[in-house]
């Protein structure tokens, strides 16, 4: 590739550490009230059967409860989870505590979590609500409106707040569930006619023979992803009259958030990337590039560069070529450097006015995975 001579689009991460407070709603800081709804998920492949599932609120201990057994798919991911039955009506206090039993198809164990949730994660929870974010692509300001409760194998739970794709912040990674002693009639009649034992409701899923794959360990693939690293994205044309176009920079990290890389507000420190997507405009032609990191590649590259100093400064470097069909990405930090070498691009070319049916591929260096989904392991 040519010398890149980098135009002056460095994307800074807005933590909360900055002056982001305020941002997102103008409303008054002091707000204990808001309007969410309940969800639970979990991972792609890693499904969960649940009994009952229900998160406490307000001073005389409301709940609210989840309508379905299954969890269904994906990170924090609401748009495929369990829902809840009655939820809460108007504006509430923030969620303080969940209770719920489950049964872990990995693990083949039933597990109960009847948690309040410490000081620490209620006012992360309230600081969230409170500080919502600006959306450039609906123009205004976002308050958070769902709260989903994760479960990974291991009896692990994450919580998030989101509202659908536009954001999805990961507050707690910490929270767990303890193995109890009940058995499947105990814990559905329905499971028991069809199944007898969990043993037996654990083999007839369909993602078994994927578990046994790729493994169910818990520091092995979401400990991996919960980590978070000091980064921020810095794009590079070799067109210097490139122009990044402005709230369509869309990031899924590892840890299941996702951020729309142009809105300011609540958000914390990122985890390793997954996907990301961004547009520019180049010669009166809107191209959109979308990168599909490597799992493993992307862990090894952090685990190089950061070592175990995950709080330096870096950055994640894509030079886009002249003429926007060559790409180079790299991870730096101090004086390291990692060039990624399998990421899976594809980029797409339309008028700048042209609809998205007139868009053509002009770069795809992975044609054999056709129209695949890529996703992470865990995700």
């Amino acid at each position: 590739m040519k010398k890149i001579y980098p135009v002056l689009f460095i994307l800074v991460f807005c933590v909360t550490t900055l002056s982001c407070k305020g941002l997102s709603n103008g409303k008054n800081d002091m707000r204990t009230k808001f309007s969410w709804n309940f969800y639970i998920s979990s991972p792609v492949h890693y499904c969960s059967q649940i009994k009952y599932a229900k998160v406490y609120y307000g001073d005389n201990n409301e709940t609210t409860d989840v309508i379905d057994q299954s969890t269904l798919r994906g990170l924090g991911n609401v748009n495929a989870t369990t829902y809840s039955v009655n939820p809460p009506t108007g504006e509430v206090s923030i969620p303080k505590g969940i209770d719920m039993v489950w049964v872990s198809i990995a693990d083949k164990k039933i597990y109960r979590a009847n948690i309040k949730f410490s000081q620490q994660i209620q006012n992360k929870l309230l600081k969230a609500f409170r500080e919502g974010f600006y959306s450039h692509w609906r123009e205004s300001n976002m308050d958070f409106n769902e709260l989903d409760v994760t479960i990974l194998p291991g009896g692990h739970l994450w919580l998030y707040l989101g509202i659908g794709n536009l954001r999805r912040v990961l507050i707690c990674d910490t929270l767990k569930g303890e193995e109890i002693h009940m058995t499947l009639k105990e814990f559905s009649e329905d499971f028991y006619n069809a199944y007898q034992t969990v043993d037996s409701l654990c083999a007839d899923g369909y993602d078994t023979p994927y578990i046994i794959e790729h493994g169910s360990e818990y520091d092995k693939i979401w400990g991996i992803y919960a980590q978070r690293f000091n980064y921020q994205f810095d794009i590079q044309f070799e067109n210097k009259q490139t122009e990044l176009r402005k709230g369509n920079f869309i990031i899924n990290f590892a840890n299941g958030e996702i951020l729309n890389h142009d809105d300011p507000g609540y958000f914390e420190q990122p985890s390793r990337p997954n996907k990301i997507e961004f547009q520019w405009i180049a010669d009166d032609m809107l191209y959109t590039g979308h990168f599909y990191f490597d799992e493993e590649e992307v862990k090894k590259a952090f685990m190089d560069v950061y070592g175990n100093n995950p709080t330096q400064p870096g950055k994640i470097i894509i030079q886009v070529s002249k003429y926007n069909n060559w790409f180079d990405i790299y991870l730096e930090a101090g004086n390291k450097k990692y060039k990624f070498e399998k990421t899976k691009i594809h980029v797409f070319k339309q008028g700048v006015n042209d609809s998205d049916d007139k868009a053509v591929v002009i770069y795809d260096n992975h044609p054999q995975d056709g129209n695949d989904i890529l996703n992470f392991i865990g995700e």
